[in-house]
């Protein structure tokens, strides 16, 4: 049906598959912008999926195709031909160009809250180039857009080989395999999400560009302050490879990808040869990139600063008309507690790249969840490192089924294993005390244990932010993992009674024995850029103080805290409230420098906690670079010590203040050598803590960790301690 005459001289063309709109098809819109168009026209497409190849020719600038909700999802352009397709009229093939769902030609076009797909399914027509969007406009825009696709999916192109064409990608999505951003463009991705797929290889799963920028252009794509995420495995993707379109001779791909989060599946020599053209004499290169697949070799040509001045997403996009679309520091959409990240110079944490969580997440990786499902299905797989933010609403509670029914020990146990049983036949007067229990009961309270850490335990991966929104967000008996992950915030929580319904009986463990439990209420293992910030960590109603003797050893079901072990390293704690527990926070959990190589890990920051009515391990240090300061600190009838000084450890404990507990039980030693402890308090006197330590034990501890901390905060006197750190550490603090 033709357009209706108004709708061709509107400033806003509405496209509804409903028939409610001008249009029901996008191209019958972009078709009612008539031609050498000079002003404004927003084609303005409602919710729904828009099946249609379609075409916006070079001679209608000005259109901006706009999304009419904030989620790309809910707007979806597509169609699903491939370039080994045949076409319908019998003429051939599609091709690479033909596949394309949207050929973009205009000049001054932009694009915004919406998605762009190619749906040809790989699986059941083969691998094939499947285009969703060829561009070839100049000075175009992208914002909050996703493009979806295999191999091919973004093809960033130019009218020819003589001209330019810039094209600039704000808050965007791009996923593929093969080759899924190329052409011959100048192309800057700022602040987008580039999802490489993974394929099922154990060595090759694709390359991410594929650039054919010509010699007398000196900038082709930028990918700036973005994250290259993938479920594949470490070591698999090519980050590009110079492609010589039509087989030119003066093709030398130029990409840049620059203080970029890299995930595990960029390969140690990211860049490759492609068609005869070797990547060395292309301009394929990195600055100032982090995460797990960031490195340095002599494989990954790096700029220096003095280059990468010149290198900027302005220089790229300025061209002879000094065109600059370039946002900065703009709230993404969703803006709020979860896109805060933390402070530069705020710990350990701000090291380097410092944290960000998933500050960058899209809208469609932004969740609110209030069920243990909810929960799971909004962190995913654990290598799947997409940013995500997720908000906690309410309190969850681990020890529910899918449908949110209560579940007790006894739905976990398997293989006949009971307490009684297991108490009967692991009694001192009938099992003794020389060896750890074994056989059938035992391997039942295993198996039993397994059971429930599968249930209960939730991994968080990289660039994730968890958070709770308003004062009553929990995490009642789940074990918080963040293992081998890097950039990852937690803040806000009540994270409480993270207990074990099937403990170790342990003979051999000290004179008596002990009973061990398994689960801690949070462990950072392996992983790195960690900030923990305003959470409440305790034992709930459940305290081991309440559990009963077992062969006059009292039956603990509650292991740490919060733990940071396993090689972990760059991890800030700050603000958090932790309370009526024995075994609090293990930092490195083994003498051996070698088993996770530690020994220059271990890098943590604690300040501004308030550690009320604990045991021990206040931290407990091994190797680790600690700076402990501005803590505020209480004592309990059952308090050991507060910092343990361990193998190798290199503690910096500064302006922290201690109420109910004696200077010379502020310390123990477990094998280290030195600490760094300055204007602390005890009961409100300035103490020195070292010397205490030394007087009541006979030893000579030394008074010089080796380093001074640079992170820092303000540092407070730790007379006022008492005063704001617990009015504001722990959860519900923040709005």
């Amino acid at each position: 049906m033709a357009a209706p005459a108004a709708a061709q001289t509107r400033a806003t063309i509405v496209v509804a598959a409903d028939g409610t709109g001008d249009h029901t098809t996008v191209q019958a819109a972009v078709d009612a912008v008539p031609s050498g168009n000079a002003r404004p026209v927003t084609i303005l497409v409602r919710k729904g999926t828009y099946k249609q190849q379609v075409v916006i020719p070079a001679d209608k600038p000005h259109i901006s195709l706009v999304g009419d909700t904030r989620d790309p999802r809910e707007v979806v352009l597509t169609f699903g031909v491939s370039a080994a397709t045949p076409k319908p009229d019998g003429s051939g093939t599609y091709g690479t160009s033909g596949s394309a769902s949207y050929v973009i030609s205009a000049p001054d076009f932009t694009a915004r809250n919406l998605t762009f797909e190619n749906s040809y399914d790989e699986a059941a027509g083969g691998p094939s180039q499947a285009v969703a969007v060829r561009t070839t406009g100049d000075r175009q825009v992208y914002e909050n857009v996703r493009f979806i696709g295999n191999q091919d999916t973004l093809y960033a192109n130019t009218p020819s080989a003589t001209t330019t064409a810039r094209q600039y990608f704000r808050d965007c999505h791009v996923e593929g395999d093969v080759d899924f951003i190329f052409g011959r463009a100048t192309a800057v991705f700022d602040n987008c999400v580039i999802k490489a797929l993974n394929r099922g290889s154990a060595d090759n799963n694709g390359y991410v560009t594929a650039a054919s920028t010509e010699l007398s252009n000196p900038y082709g794509f930028l990918i700036y302050r973005s994250h290259l995420t993938s479920n594949a495995p470490a070591r698999t993707y090519h980050l590009g490879r110079p492609w010589p379109a039509g087989g030119s001779a003066t093709a030398r791909g130029q990409v840049l990808v620059r203080e970029s989060w890299l995930g595990q599946q960029v390969k140690d020599a990211p860049w490759t040869d492609m068609s005869g053209l070797n990547w060395r004499d292309a301009r394929l290169s990195e600055y100032r990139n982090h995460g797990p697949g960031a490195t340095v070799t002599d494989d990954r040509p790096q700029l220096t600063q003095e280059q990468a001045a010149a290198f900027t997403p302005e220089r790229y996009l300025a061209g002879t008309d000094g065109w600059n679309p370039v946002r900065r520091h703009h709230p993404s959409p969703g803006y709020g507690l979860g896109r805060e990240v933390l402070p530069r110079h705020d710990g350990w944490a701000a090291a380097t790249t410092g944290t960000t969580g998933g500050s960058a997440a899209r809208p469609e990786n932004v969740h609110v969840v209030s069920t243990r499902a909810q929960l799971r299905a909004a962190l995913g797989h654990p290598a799947d490192n997409t940013p995500k933010i997720i908000y906690v609403k309410g309190a969850i509670d681990a020890d529910t089924d899918d449908s949110g029914a209560p579940l007790t020990c006894a739905d976990y146990a398997v293989n006949g294993y009971s307490l009684p049983a297991y108490l009967a036949a692991y009694d001192p007067a009938v099992w003794g005390r020389t060896s750890v229990p074994s056989g059938p009961l035992e391997d039942a309270r295993r198996a039993s244990y397994n059971k429930m850490a599968e249930h209960v335990t939730v991994t968080i991966g990289s660039n994730v932010t968890l958070v709770g929104t308003g004062r009553d967000a929990a995490l009642k008996s789940f074990g918080l993992r963040i293992s081998n992950a890097d950039n990852v915030i937690v803040r806000n929580l009540t994270i409480t009674d993270t207990s074990d319904c099937f403990p170790q009986w342990d003979p051999t463990d000290g004179a008596d024995g002990n009973w061990n439990a398994s689960f801690d209420n949070v462990e950072v293992s392996g992983s790195t850029h960690v900030w923990l910030d305003h959470n409440t960590l305790n034992d709930g109603d459940d305290p081991d103080s309440g559990q009963p003797l077992y062969f006059g050893r009292p039956y603990q079901v509650h292991d740490g805290l919060l733990d940071v072990v396993r090689g972990a390293d760059l991890v800030t704690m700050s603000w958090n409230h932790l309370s009526g527990h024995d075994k609090v926070t293990l930092i490195g959990n083994t003498d051996n420098p070698t088993r996770y190589a530690e020994a220059d890990k271990l890098k943590v920051t604690l300040h501004h906690n308030f550690f009320e009515g604990l045991g021990q391990r206040t931290p407990r240090v091994r190797f680790g670079q600690v700076h402990v300061y501005n803590n505020y600190y209480t004592g309990s009838a059952t308090h050991g010590y507060n910092i343990g000084v361990g193998v190798g450890s290199k503690v910096y404990a500064e302006s922290n203040a201690f109420d109910g507990i004696a200077a010379a039980k502020v310390l123990s030693v477990f094998g280290g050598t030195a600490i760094t402890a300055k204007d602390n308090l005890v009961d409100g006197a300035p103490a020195d803590l070292v010397a205490a330590y030394n007087a009541a034990n006979g030893t000579a501890l030394g008074t010089d960790a080796g380093w001074t901390p640079t992170l820092v905060t303000r540092v407070h006197p730790a007379k006022a301690l008492k005063a704001f750190v617990p009015a504001g550490a722990g959860a519900g603090r923040l709005r």
